[in-house]
C-alpha cells in the first residue's frame, strides 16, 4: 500500500515544530511512525500535513532526576524496557513495554507515541476498500458509530499497552507548545472521546513522561490477554500496582474503554487489606463493573469483562509474590 500524498515537515526542536502546528491545525505528529503510517496506508488517517519530531534532540533519554524516573517521549521502547533505571527499579513498566508489538516495533516506537496512540475498532482499522462496504463510521469522518448505531459518537476503544502502567504508578506527563510548558497527570491526558482521545490543543507536543520515585518502592505487574504474545494489541490489559510498604492498591485497564481506566472501586475495595485469597476473590468480583466495554473487536464485551476478572486474579497473586519478596530482600 502507499502512503497517500502529505506535505512533510522536520523541525530541529520543539518551539519549531509547535509553530508549525500552530499553523497547520490538522498536521498530525510523527514520532515512530507504527500507529500513523498504517493507518494513512489504509487511508483511515489522511492528514495533509505531518510533523516528524524524530529529530529534534534531547527527547531520547532515561534518566533518575530528583528521586523521579523521567523519560524523553522519544526513547525507543526498546531502550525504556532494557535501560537500568527502569530495568532495575520498575520492571513491571519494562514489562509492559516489551510487551508492545514486535522486535520491530520496540526498535521504532516511542514511550509518547505508544502513549498517545490512536483509538482502535474493527470498523474503523481496515483497508479503504473493506471500509466502502458500509457508510463511513464516524471516527473515520462518517456520521455513525457502527458499535453502537448511534450518530455522531465514537466507541472505538483505547488498546495502548503503557498508558494502564504508567497510570498505575501514577505517571505525569510534560507536554509543550506555543503556550509553554506544562506538567499534567496522566489520566489528564485521555479525553473519553474515541474520535479524539487526547486533551492537548493542536500545538501541543508531549516531551517527556515523569514518575514519581515513590512508585519504585512498591512493584509493579502488567498482564494483558491477545491474540498472539507477540505482534497483537491487548484484547484487555491489566497494571496493578502494590506499595511495599502499605496496603495501597492502584489498578488500571487498558482495551475495555474509550480511554485507559483506572479502576477506583477495584481500589477501594483492596485498600487497607492484605492480598489473601479472600480479598483477591472479592476484588475479581467487582472487576466486571470497572467498565462497559462495547464489541470494538472481536470480542463480545461478555468475555472482555470475564477477562478483567481473571487477569485482576493472575496479576494479584503474582504482585503478592513479588512483593513478599521484595520485604524480604
Amino acid at each position: 500500500m502507499r502512503l497517500p500524498k502529505f506535505e512533510y515537515f522536520e523541525p530541529k526542536d520543539i518551539s519549531e515544530a509547535a509553530a508549525i502546528l500552530q499553523n497547520e491545525p490538522t498536521a498530525r505528529i510523527l514520532a515512530g511512525g507504527t500507529d500513523l503510517l498504517v493507518n494513512m496506508k489504509h487511508r483511515v488517517e489522511c492528514p495533509p500535513v505531518v510533523v516528524n519530531i524524530k529529530r529534534i534532540a534531547d527527547l531520547n533519554y532515561v534518566q533518575r532526576h530528583n528521586g523521579d524516573i523521567r523519560i524523553g517521549a522519544l526513547t525507543p521502547l526498546k531502550r525504556v524496557y532494557s535501560t537500568g533505571p527502569v530495568k532495575d527499579n520498575l520492571p513491571g513498566l519494562a514489562q509492559a513495554a516489551a510487551a508492545v508489538g514486535s522486535y520491530h516495533h520496540q526498535v521504532m516506537g516511542t514511550i509518547g507515541g505508544n502513549v498517545c496512540q490512536q483509538n482502535r475498532c474493527k470498523f474503523f482499522n481496515q483497508s479503504k476498500w473493506w471500509r466502502s462496504s458500509r457508510p463511513t463510521c464516524f471516527k473515520a469522518g462518517g456520521e455513525i458509530c457502527h458499535v453502537v448505531n448511534k450518530k455522531d459518537i465514537c466507541y472505538s476503544t483505547y488498546c495502548g499497552d503503557l498508558a494502564p502502567a504508567l497510570l498505575a504508578l501514577d505517571a505525569a506527563i510534560s507536554v509543550a507548545g506555543a503556550g509553554g510548558q506544562r506538567e499534567i497527570p496522566i489520566q489528564d491526558l485521555f479525553s473519553g472521546n474515541g474520535k479524539a482521545p487526547l486533551n492537548l490543543n493542536g500545538a501541543e507536543i508531549i516531551t517527556e513522561v515523569v514518575i514519581p520515585g515513590e512508585a519504585a518502592r512498591g512493584v509493579l505487574t502488567y498482564m494483558k490477554f491477545a491474540n498472539r504474545e507477540s505482534i497483537d494489541f491487548p484484547i484487555v490489559g491489566l497494571a496493578f500496582w502494590a506499595s511495599a510498604e502499605q496496603n495501597q492498591y492502584r489498578v488500571a485497564y487498558t482495551a475495555v474503554d474509550r480511554r485507559p481506566l483506572r479502576a477506583l472501586n477495584i481500589e477501594a475495595c483492596l485498600n487497607g487489606k492484605e492480598l489473601d485469597d479472600e480479598t483477591i476473590t472479592a476484588a475479581c468480583e467487582l472487576a466486571a463493573q470497572a467498565a462497559k466495554p462495547v464489541k470494538t473487536s472481536v470480542y463480545s464485551a461478555s468475555h472482555k469483562r470475564k477477562m478483567m476478572g481473571l487477569l485482576l486474579r493472575g496479576a494479584a497473586e503474582k504482585s503478592r509474590t513479588r512483593r513478599s519478596r521484595k520485604l524480604n530482600s
